[in-house]
């Protein structure tokens, strides 16, 4: 039985490590891996599970370099209490279809914009050389796609240490972009808020119909890499 709190979802917000199994009904979860410190870096994406019973990792990991990978047991997973059956099947046939449509081709970018980042079809609509991802934005702006948009972006700050984030990340990808998307996402840094990997879990938990604002998902998010320090310990 879920607990639903206001403004959220269900409550008791739990990350499972790979040696539990998806249940038999389930098909579609999301990932993190990384460091349990309060600044530390972590990555998500999702885990699949396709109608042979096997099961991948699709996640952004660097500039064109979208990935569709075997399970890897440094990840935990967290069940979305909102994922409807009617759903979780066309997501998972989206990210196979985005695999192969972009031979694993896809932008990293901290630009995350109002907009629509995919066509009906699920093909890529990338307009500006700004255009991109980081791996918590594809999980969102994939979910938002098929009528889960987890997060009111209007109450994000931007925070200092944020700032120093981009910055430092804008420097370790600046090798794999052209200099005019090189340019575009150093004139970019602190215009736009980061939307933290541990973020997008808390608010896929904790989604019930309505954006959620940061004042619910930032505290999500610290749940979530409490969650990860616990199956740590």
């Amino acid at each position: 039985m879920l607990v639903v709190m206001e403004g959220g979802g269900a409550m008791g917000l739990q990350l499972y490590k790979f040696e539990i199994d998806l249940p038999e009904d389930v098909n579609l979860a999301l990932v993190i891996c990384g460091e349990d410190s309060a600044e530390g870096q972590r990555h998500t994406g999702f885990v699949v599970r396709n109608m042979q019973g096997e099961m991948f990792l699709f996640h952004l990991a660097r500039n064109n370099d979208f990935r569709k990978s075997v399970v890897q047991n440094h990840y935990n997973y967290l069940l979305i209490p909102a994922l409807e059956p009617e759903i979780e099947m066309p997501i998972i046939a989206f990210l196979f279809y985005l695999y192969a449509d972009c031979g694993g081709r896809l932008p990293y970018s901290i630009v995350y914009k109002n907009g629509e980042y995919f066509s009906d079809a699920g093909e890529l609509l990338m307009l500006e050389v700004s255009d991109g991802f980081t791996c918590a934005t594809f999980v969102l702006e994939t979910l938002k796609k098929y009528a889960m948009d987890l997060v009111d972006r209007n109450t994000w700050p931007i925070g200092a240490s944020d700032i120093a984030w981009q910055e430092g990340i804008v420097k370790n990808i600046g090798l794999g972009l052209t200099p005019e998307q090189f340019f575009a996402q150093v004139k970019s840094i602190g215009k736009y808020p980061r939307f933290r990997p541990e973020q997008a879990l808390g608010a896929a938990h904790y989604y019930s119909g309505h954006k959620l604002p940061f004042s619910v998902v930032e505290p999500a998010g610290v749940e979530v890499v409490g969650e990860m320090a616990r199956l740590r310990a």
